[in-house]
């Protein structure tokens, strides 16, 4: 190593050292006018930020012999954000959905993908720009901003309390995912090679297809996964809970599904809507998987950010990628999200004759998951290509979460709800008027639309 390598390294060590007392510091109360430092300095904006800096300040072999770990972290992250979303619209659940809630989130789905595609499809006109991004960009962007919280969530606004009523369904997360796993199926074909044993020695190769045969196959490995979930969480004799059995299925399946070219995405989806619906531990499965969404949240921004920082001294970044992507995850999904939830607004205060609460300016928020899907394509996408979508994510969720706070206003918060009001949600309402009252004697824990008690 070079004295110029070695400088490097260090300031790389102490700007990643540094997050931790400037945390600490905004832990203890300096959260800056607006509470805005608290939203810049979050965990998973410094987690980025010493991803940056260490992927940009440790040596060249070091990055050459780590070049497959993000890719394999992200599939990992993809299976188990799929687990979450497809265990939210499990059968019990997904029987609450109504026409107009299934419409309206279609059409919010079909406003989202035209949307993105034009705009993207503008921007060739800009001189300069060059041949403008395919299919792949406009499909994942489009699930970037469609997608919503993935993680089952209650129906305040059905009264009862926060710890009664059922789950709310929602189209969103699944289409998103299921729109992040067109874009994957569609740049390549993969082809299986089987290989007979003996006496017959002969290898057997075909091919999966194209994207429908592909999501055909996700759905495929997505049941045998789910049915392998189910069985390895039966009987619980591991002293740390489920949580190995349920990560170590899910690296291995959802890391055969991407080296034969299926998306990890759907695979999950599927996997977690069989297990859950299936399995007679639903409640101890669904408080693992919500567990388990801790670790992507740090990890991603951090994987997001070693990628960010080894482009900027190998490969070099597309700046006019990230600008794109910035500008129309900026733009479409706040519009999209915002007009829905005055629609849905609209339409509790006709049906109640109540005035609901103001919305919630974190719908316009993009979480991790967002950087999972991003990330996912880099099964199929370049080394230079992967991370100037993931540096435009970035951005695009530090502008987001910005937004979200000055929208909030100075106390950083929502305004409390006031009597004779209702709360309103980004999503529309999908239940039926039968289960406007909470079930007797429900248990107020969490996430528990039947009155199920979890199992020690």
């Amino acid at each position: 190593m070079s004295s110029m390598d070695v400088g490097r390294l260090g300031l790389a060590i102490v700007i990643s050292a540094m997050t931790i007392p400037v945390r600490a510091w905004i832990n203890k109360g300096n959260a800056g006018p607006l509470g805005l430092l608290d939203v810049v300095a979050s965990p998973a904006r410094l987690a980025a930020i010493s991803g940056v800096a260490i992927g940009w300040g440790v040596p060249d072999w070091v990055r050459g012999e780590l070049q497959p770990v993000p890719i394999l972290c992200f599939v990992f992250f993809a299976g188990w954000s799929g687990l979450v979303a497809g265990s939210s619209l499990e059968l019990r659940v997904s029987r609450k959905l109504t026409l107009h809630g299934i419409r309206h989130e279609l059409l919010q789905a079909v406003v989202v993908t035209v949307a993105v595609t034009v705009l993207i499809w503008a921007v060739r006109f800009i001189p300069g720009f060059g041949t403008a991004p395919g299919r792949f960009h406009i499909l994942t962007i489009a699930a970037i901003c469609l997608l919503a919280p993935i993680l089952p969530s209650r129906q305040p606004h059905r009264g009862g309390g926060a710890g009664a009523g059922f789950w709310d369904p929602s189209l969103l997360g699944p289409m998103a995912l299921l729109l992040a796993a067109w874009a994957v199926a569609g740049e390549f074909t993969p082809t299986a090679v089987l290989q007979l044993p003996a006496p017959l020695s002969q290898q057997l190769s075909f091919e999966l297809g194209g994207p429908v045969e592909q999501l055909l196959w996700s759905t495929v490995g997505g049941a045998i996964t789910g049915l392998l979930m189910d069985l390895v969480t039966r009987e619980d004799f591991a002293p740390g809970g489920l949580y190995v059995q349920m990560a170590a299925v899910t690296l291995v399946c959802s890391g055969l599904g991407a080296m034969m070219g299926l998306s990890p995405l759907w695979l999950g989806a599927v996997a977690g809507f069989w297990s859950v619906s299936a399995t007679l531990r639903r409640l101890d499965l669904l408080v693992v998987l919500e567990k388990g969404m801790a670790l992507p949240r740090i990890a991603a921004p951090a994987l997001a950010g070693w990628c960010v920082g080894i482009a900027l001294v190998s490969e070099g970044l597309n700046w006019r990628v990230v600008g794109m992507v910035v500008a129309v995850i900026a733009s479409v999904r706040p519009t999209v999200h915002i007009v829905a939830a005055l629609v849905q607004r609209r339409r509790l205060s006709r049906r109640s004759g109540r005035r609901p609460r103001p919305i919630d300016p974190a719908i316009i928020e993009a979480d991790e998951v967002s950087l999972v899907i991003a990330g996912a394509g880099g099964v199929v996408l370049s080394q230079q290509a992967l991370p100037s979508l993931l540096l435009g994510v970035l951005l695009a969720q530090f502008l987001l979460a910005v937004g979200a706070q000055l929208g909030r206003g100075p106390k950083g918060a929502s305004t409390p709800p006031r009597a004779g009001q209702e709360s309103t949600q980004a999503r529309p309402d999908t239940t039926s008027d039968v289960d406007d009252k909470p079930t007797p004697g429900s248990n107020p824990v969490r996430n528990n639309p039947s009155g199920e008690q979890t199992s020690g």
